[in-house]
């Protein structure tokens, strides 16, 4: 059920709103299929020109993209140095395995949560994620802005972002937060009865229509402290704009990241791409659509391996190559494959990049969700999926940002009869046994 905005909103130090109730900036195990290719970009905003065939019409599809806002810009430059700091992050932890992540919804949900902060908590979040030098409003409207940019710019692409927030009915939340958070990230707000176990369904069957399925769960239980969930949800379905013919692709092998030799479905393709190279990288794009968005691989010289080079590069580094790119006629042959990941680190490596008030109990400041309990987020949790074959790409990825308080009134009691138990049959006014058993599971 979703309120209805306000026209505005406060900065970060706005006073107590009406309560409503009920209503320093800086990997399940992945799939095994460790990759020299690594998808540093889903999304991208690509800086060279390219042309694109429209019947007998050949037009640049740069102009078609607007301009990016001077507070888009400061999102977009903070979200991208998120991004290759969690790349160093991940490239540490998972050095001979293959991951996935979504930076943009990690940032965009924390960007939900940033409504509800405020004091030092506020600020840290805010910096930490590149927003300094922007008010809370300046923030929010880059957010919806750059929301509707992306859901819209190639008619060709399926790219949507669908938020939502969750709170446990009958916690008295400020109206203002629920209703920045409608207005700004178009969230779906509801309050559910947490202790029935037809929220987990509620909740989960969302994140499951969102992702079109890729992604079916993320929260197997809800704590009797939790009081809230704040979710971003992204699906991205794309075919090639030059697609891999399926009789070229054959069996061969694939070095992986532990050295061994395995066989893999190697598609092929021959067309004028984006291409780069220097001493330390191969760099190919192949665009979607009609070439609005793009996957940038990746590809270490063949004396290095990526470990030592996934660890080092930067944004500056980045956008330096990928504004080199020059097309050319090249021939790609790359995997066909699946990664789903299950990035079970992400608040202890959020906390080790420079993230850490949010996360303590103490010290977090999430007043502008209700000024009179201590809340602090509780988990984080962030799950992406991949698959690339022939025809395109499908992904999707999900951050699940969880709000508990630490001083509750009555604690929901509650037993779970997961293992072996002794039951009886009694009489209770007599205590007279009538029965005694002992259930060890299914026989």
């Amino acid at each position: 059920m979703t309120k209805d905005a306000q026209n505005s909103i406060g900065n970060h130090n706005c006073g107590h709103d009406t309560m409503i109730p009920r209503p320093n900036r800086y990997m399940q195990s992945p799939l095994r299929t460790p990759a020299l290719l690594i998808i540093i970009l889903t999304v991208m905003f690509t800086g060279c020109d390219i042309l694109e065939s429209d019947g007998d019409e050949t037009r640049d599809t740069k102009e078609t993209m607007r301009e990016l806002s001077a507070q888009e810009k400061v999102l977009v430059d903070g979200a991208n140095d998120f991004t290759f700091a969690l790349l160093q992050k991940m490239a540490n932890t998972a050095s001979d395995e293959s991951f996935f992540a979504s930076p943009l919804s990690i940032s965009m949900a924390f960007g939900m949560a940033l409504n509800g902060a405020d004091g030092d908590t506020y600020g840290q979040m805010r910096d930490f994620f590149g927003h300094h030098g922007l008010t809370n409003d300046e923030i929010n409207i880059a957010f919806r802005d750059l929301i509707g940019l992306l859901t819209k710019l190639d008619p060709q692409v399926r790219m949507e972002i669908a938020n939502s927030v969750w709170y446990r009915r009958g916690f008295e939340v400020m109206q203002e937060f629920l209703e920045t958070n409608a207005e700004y990230f178009d969230a779906e707000i509801d309050d559910l009865d947490f202790g029935d176990p037809a929220a987990l369904d509620i909740i989960n069957g969302w994140i499951n229509d969102k992702t079109n399925g890729l992604i079916e769960e993320m929260i197997d239980e809800i704590g009797p402290n939790v009081v809230m969930y704040l979710i971003n949800a992204i699906y991205f379905k794309a075919d090639w704009t030059i697609q891999f013919d399926p009789d070229d692709t054959r069996d061969e092998p694939f070095l992986s990241g532990t050295g061994e030799s395995v066989d893999v479905p190697m598609m092929r393709v021959r067309e004028a791409f984006g291409y780069y190279q220097d001493s330390n990288w191969q760099v190919v794009n192949l665009p979607y659509g009609r070439g609005d968005f793009s996957f940038t691989a990746f590809l270490p010289s063949e004396s290095d391996d990526l470990s030592s080079f996934a660890g080092s590069i930067t944004r500056q580094e980045f956008d330096l190559i990928t504004s080199q790119l020059e097309e050319d006629t090249v021939n790609v042959f790359m995997p066909r494959f699946e990664i789903d990941f299950d990035y079970e680190e992400i608040m202890d490596e959020l906390e080790e990049m420079g993230l850490t008030l949010p996360f303590r109990p103490s010290g977090a400041d999430f007043s502008r969700i209700n000024p009179e309990e201590d809340l602090f987020i509780s988990d984080v949790m962030h799950r992406a999926v991949i698959i690339v074959d022939e025809e395109g790409s499908e992904a999707a990825a999900v951050t699940v940002i969880e709000i508990s308080r630490t001083s509750t009134g009555p604690v929901e009691l509650s037993i779970r009869l997961d293992r072996p138990f002794l039951f009886f049959i009694r009489e209770n006014s007599s205590n007279t046994i009538l029965f005694m058993g002992k259930y060890a599971g299914p026989q």
